[in-house]
């Protein structure tokens, strides 16, 4: 639970969301870490620098706000938070491989104190042990939603690095994208909570599609920070996306902004271009502004599901209020 008191150089705007639900992140804290002995004692090590607790735990949050309208099995409850963190941490592996990053949550990654072959195989494993704690739940409904989510997560990473960096990116496409990065899995992590209930309404589909929402409007929220803070501030390798020449949301705002033989040179020669130069362009029309409103407009969206259920969306309802305290630039 300490962790949730300070996120690295940052406050952490969910920790009084997180506050009546301490005996469950005291738990989830205990179990998470239990995790690491199952490895064997040559991957232990590795596996518990991954695994240890270290992050905000949106996702796990997620799960308990969308459960925490009635009662159910503290331990199962546990577990699923645990199960969607552990998805999440083996998928953070993989990204920091993918984009060649050194430092994530203010930590040498996996990847730079490994190398990218030990990395891999590290995401592959953590994975591996959630699918073992989703058989425990003995819930076929679980373990399917879990594997189409990392499912969604990979065709999304592939879809984007297949695409042809030298095209403009719609808005259309980038909600997309923006969904198999982070959407799928802030949904996940809703509809797992939610299905603990065994709710006769339509809770599970509609908290599925709140935690849809809000995963897109953290996605918007990651690029502002990419574009907009410092490595400090962030706590982990910012510029990856430009270097790897993908088009994040503020790139595609700039985009619709300038004109549009500049807007095709700059697509097309992205990967060369000089950050300072983009960002000074970005102040200049108002970028940020744009990328805050539709991280709003996502939120609200949200909000606005959650007015149908009062009792059971009321925490999830606290996280969207948590999510308008997040710094955008």
């Amino acid at each position: 639970m300490e962790e949730l008191k300070k996120y690295e150089h940052s406050a952490n705007p969910f920790e009084e969301l997180a506050k009546p639900m301490r005996p469950l992140f005291v738990a989830f804290e205990k179990f998470l870490l239990k995790q690491a002995g199952a490895f064997e004692s040559e991957v232990r090590k590795a596996a518990k620098e991954s695994i240890k607790p270290k992050g905000k735990y949106i996702r796990p949050t997620l799960v308990f706000a969308a459960a925490a309208g009635g009662n159910c099995d503290k331990n199962s409850l546990v577990r699923r938070g645990a199960i969607v963190e552990l998805t999440h941490l083996s998928t953070l592996i993989h990204d920091d491989v993918i984009d060649g990053a050194d430092l994530r949550r203010n930590s040498e990654t996996a990847n730079k104190k490994y190398g990218a072959r030990t990395a891999i195989l590290l995401g592959d494993a953590i994975f591996s042990h959630t699918m073992i704690l989703t058989s425990e739940e003995d819930d076929p409904e679980v373990s399917r939603r879990i594997a189409e989510c990392v499912r969604t997560i990979c065709e999304g990473e592939i879809r984007q690095t297949l695409a042809d960096k030298g095209r403009n990116v719609s808005r259309k496409r980038y909600y997309e994208i923006a969904f198999g990065k982070t959407g799928a899995l802030f949904a996940l992590a809703c509809a797992v909570g939610a299905m603990a209930l065994k709710p006769e309404n339509n809770w599970v589909k509609d908290a599925e599609e709140v935690g849809k929402q809000l995963g897109i409007a953290y996605q918007i929220y990651d690029d502002i920070c990419d574009w907009f803070m410092t490595e400090e501030d962030a706590g982990k390798t910012l510029g990856t996306d430009l270097i790897s020449g993908k088009q994040t949301f503020p790139l595609i705002v700039l985009m619709e902004k300038l004109p549009k033989r500049a807007a095709e040179a700059l697509a097309k020669n992205l990967r060369l271009s000089d950050p300072a130069s983009i960002a000074a362009q970005m102040k200049t029309l108002g970028v940020l502004e744009e990328c805050s409103k539709e991280f709003i407009r996502r939120v609200s969206a949200a909000e606005k599901i959650l007015e149908k259920y009062p009792q059971e969306g009321a925490k999830l309802l606290e996280f969207c209020g948590a999510m308008r305290k997040l710094k955008l630039g």
